[in-house]
Order: structure tokens, then sequence, then C-alpha cells
């Protein structure tokens, strides 16, 4: 690979510093005509647009909008949004987002336009004020408001209105700087070791020098904000990417689109390595409160002690090794045959916390109820099949099997399946049509061999037979001590131990299954007699 790249599908309308700028018809013509020469406080590039407000007025009368002088609404891609900075500085004279304190407006003229709110004195970066950037789909419904007949699809003027409670005396208090359209697709590809890693910081830097600005990942106190589609890897080129301990929160983009937030990892060649890496909805009941999503199946993904808090739904796939990673509050997360292991599910909002394909690559996770999920449900490709479930635990489920939407296993395989539980008690189950359900608890026999003075015997050949003498496990000179794990049923109800060696009796003993765990702590002690006739011949 080569060095990291950073790139934006993002383009520019205007930047604020040159062009027609005015305000919209009346009665939102009651400022200062727009002055695209402030250079005072301007976010990017050299200068932005500004506008001095009344001394004596408030209310929506405050426009400042550019004129395209040729339609974009051809332009405009499907998923495709407007994306503006904005800023009312007196933010104590500034509406709610409710009452739309901050609104974007895109019209066909200066008389005729939609607007959708975008900010207020209750969000973003408010009450503490400074330059927001705000991201509008032009084709979101309802509008919040229309000029006139509203824009007809045609899109020319691109804007911000104000919204005021008090009057405003001083300055030029009402800005806007670069005006841009695209997915909002903060692109990254490249990397390796001797010309670095792809990593949040490189984003952050490319996202935030003067010249881009584009909004999409910014560098904030304690971590990043981001918002958009972040392309980790395309669909031509590989990434290599690395990095730990970041913090990202997710914008809160209410006139976008369910799918507007979403990070993809792309391309069957792409290595990605987090490693403590926590990614945080601002807002988890909002429009868009973020996706994760790995396209390729060979894609090589390592996440170490992540965290996904009040998210959408999360896709990962067969290349992927999630470890101590926590999902709270999320929606559905499906595996594709990836490996969890270490992993906490917190009240998932999802009928189901994860959907899976392949039980035994759910290893020592733990799952929390929200009171109407299932921790686990089971694909087609469990049906006819026999799997584990190794160290999982289950909080908050129905005791019972049934069909309450509550129990901890969902078989929506169609078929029948039997579950071994390894290292856990057995949960309860809910089965699809056409489904059936065995489970079955796992036992750990530990057996310690040692002659009546309390010596091991480290000499022994050591057996394990069924009742009808089928060998469940044997081993021809035992260390004295052994493990058996009983991960499905027997032939019978008892298993038949045999102990043998040449300097003792022959020792057998029955133990009965299904039974009960011991420990390596606690182990059944076999105790091997002297054979007086063998040592006296």
């Amino acid at each position: 690979m080569t060095a990291p790249n950073y790139s934006t599908d993002l383009i520019l309308i205007n930047d604020a510093e040159s062009g027609t700028w005015v305000e919209m018809g009346s009665p939102y013509n009651a400022g200062g005509a727009p002055d695209n020469g402030e250079q005072d406080y301007f976010i990017q590039g050299a200068g932005c647009t500004s506008q001095s407000l009344s001394s004596s007025k408030s209310g929506l009368l405050f426009s400042i909008a550019y004129d395209n002088a040729s339609d974009l609404s051809g332009s405009f891609a499907t998923d495709d949004c407007f994306f503006m900075w904005q800023v009312l500085l007196a933010g104590n004279a500034m509406e709610t987002f409710a009452n739309g304190g901050l609104r974007a407006v895109i019209g066909a003229d200066q008389n005729n336009a939609d607007v959708w709110f975008s900010g207020g004195s209750d969000f973003g970066r408010n009450p503490y004020g400074g330059w927001q950037n705000v991201a509008i789909d032009p084709t979101y419904t309802p509008v919040d408001q229309t000029i006139g007949g509203g824009s007809g699809g045609a899109w020319q003027f691109f804007g911000s209105l104000i919204n005021t409670i008090a009057a405003i005396s001083k300055g030029q208090m009402h800005g806007v700087d670069a005006l841009r359209y695209g997915r909002g697709e903060l692109i990254v590809e490249g990397g390796d070791g001797p010309n670095g890693f792809a990593t949040f910081d490189g984003m952050a830097a490319n996202n935030d020098s003067q010249n881009n600005r584009w909004g999409l990942f910014q560098d904030i106190a304690g971590g990043f904000l981001y918002k958009g589609l972040m392309s980790i890897g395309s669909d031509a080129t590989a990434v290599n990417f690395v990095d730990l301990n970041k913090v990202i929160n997710i914008d809160v983009t209410p006139r976008t689109y369910s799918t507007f937030n979403k990070i993809e990892i792309n391309n069957s060649n792409t290595r990605v390595n987090w490693d403590g890496i926590l990614i945080s909805s601002l807002d988890g009941t909002s429009l868009s409160p973020g996706q994760l999503e790995v396209t390729d199946a060979t894609a090589d993904v390592t996440m170490i002690d992540c965290a996904f808090t009040d998210m959408d739904t999360l896709i990962f796939q067969e290349g992927c090794a999630i470890n101590g990673t926590t999902f709270r509050r999320c929606g559905l997360v499906s595996q594709n045959n990836g490996t969890f292991d270490g992993c906490t599910f917190d009240e998932s909002d999802a009928t189901a916390s994860i959907f899976v394909t392949n039980l035994d690559n759910i290893t020592n996770s733990d799952f929390t109820s929200d009171g109407l999920n299932h921790a686990i449900e089971l694909s087609t490709d469990h049906a006819g099949g026999t799997f584990s479930l190794d160290g999982c635990t289950f909080n908050e489920y129905a005791i019972s099997d049934g069909d309450t939407g509550n129990e901890s296993i969902y078989n929506n395989s169609g078929g029948a399946v039997t579950i071994n539980i390894i290292n856990g008690s057995i949960p309860s189950v809910r089965n699809g049509v056409g489904a059936s359900t065995t489970v079955i608890l796992s036992l750990d026999w530990y057996f310690e061999i040692q002659n009546e003075a309390g010596t091991i015997v480290t000499n022994a050949e050591f057996r394990i037979y069924d009742d009808n003498d089928n060998e469940l496990y044997g081993v021809e000179t035992s260390s004295g001590t052994e493990k058996y794990t009983f991960s499905g049923t027997i032939s019978g109800t008892d298993a038949r131990i045999v102990v043998l060696s040449l300097d003792y009796l022959y020792f057998t003993q029955t133990l009965t299954h299904p039974s009960t765990s011991n420990s390596a702590a606690a182990p059944i002690v076999i105790t091997l007699v002297v054979d007086r006739v063998y040592d006296n011949p």
C-alpha cells in the first residue's frame, strides 16, 4: 500500500467569499445586505458572508442566501445533502430548535423556497455558541416552512434564516460559510507500516484544515464529532487502518434520513485494527443514530475492547474478530460467521441482540434484555445441526421456554437444532415456525488419581465408557489429573470410569449422567489400592 489518503465527495457550491449574496424576499429582508467580505470570524478559507441585524426588530425576519444563478437540483444524486456552516453569534437572542432558531433555506428564487430547522439555542453547540455545520436533505418531508409556493424542486438559492427572541443592535452577528453538496462521504484509503497507517487523527486533520473544513469529522475536546458516510476503504482501494483509545460522537442530523450517518468498512483486502474505540450516538432516538457495516466477507477486521452506544444496526462478516466489545442499546448486530468473544450486549432495542449464522463463534459473552428482546436469533444455517454455546450468560430474560419475545434464544432456523451449553446454565428458548430446540447442559468432570497414601499416580491407564461400552475418553498414561466434558447425551444414564495400573487393583466407578460439574480445585478423587499379589509373586 501507500501513505493513507483522505478525501471527500463534497462539491463546493460557494465558499462565501464571492458571488451574489442576497436576502430572501419580504418579510425575511429586515437585516442588512449580506457582506461576503467578512474576515473577522470565518470558519473556512479566508472569509465568510455576514449580516447585521436590526436594533428594533426580532422574530423570523433575517436571512442570507447565495444565488447560484442556475438550478442545481439535477446535480444532486440520490442521498445527497446540502451542507452549510452557520452561526448566530448573539446566542441569547436565538429561538429554540423547536421554534426554528436557525433554519436552512433552499429555493427556486427569493420568494419561493423550502425551509428546514437546523439549529437553536438548545441544539448542537448551543447555548455555548459557535459555528456549526448542518446537513439538510432537500427531499426531506415535511418541510418545516415554505416561502411562497415552496421551491417546486428547483434549487438555485441556498442559505440561512434565523428566528430571534430579542433585537440585536451590534455587529454582523449572522454568518454563513462554505456551502457544499454531496453524500457527505469521507473516504479513507491506503496506509501501511513504512508510510503510516490510516488513523482517526489523520481523518480529522484533513477534515479540519483551513481550506477544507468539510464538517464531517471534527476534532473536538475529548474526541471527534462525526456525521455522513465514513468509508474505511473503497471498492477500488483497500485501507490499512490501525488506531486505539479514541472517542467518536455521532452528530444529530434531524433533517436527513435514517442511513445518513453510517460507517462502511470496504474492500476484501482492507485491514482494520481498532483497540478501545468508543463510538456513541449523541441521541439514540434521533433520525440517524449511526450504522456500521463491513461489506466484504474477507476484510480483516479486529476490534478489541471497543464500545458502540445508542447506534442502529451493525453488520459484521466472517473475517471479523470482535473481542471484549460492548453493544449498548444498539439495534440488531449481524454476525455473518464472525467471531464474538467476551462481548457485552446490553438492552438492545431490536427483537434480538445478535442475528447468528454460526453459534459456535459466540463465546464468553454477556446478554442483558431490555424486557422484550431475544439475546440470540438463530438463522436457517443452524437447521439440523448441533452447536455449542460456551461461557455465555443471560440476564433479565424469560425463565421458561415460550413465545413472549423475551426468551434468551430464538430458534428461527425452521429446523431442529441441538445446543450444548458449556460453562453456563440452560437458557430459555423460543421456537419459530418449523423449529425445535434441544438444549443440553455440558458437564465438566475433573479427576485426580492417587494411591492410599494420597500420592498422585502418574502411570495409570484412564478410560470413560457409556452404558453400551462405547469409549468416550481415554489416555494410555495419565498424568494423574484428568478432565472430561460431556458435551452431549450419552448412551444410557451412567458413565463408567475404569483405571488400570500394574501396581494396583483394577478400579471402576459409575457416575450418573446428567450430574453436576465439579472443578479442578475439587476433583473426583480416584483412590487406587495396591495389588499385593502383583507386588509379592
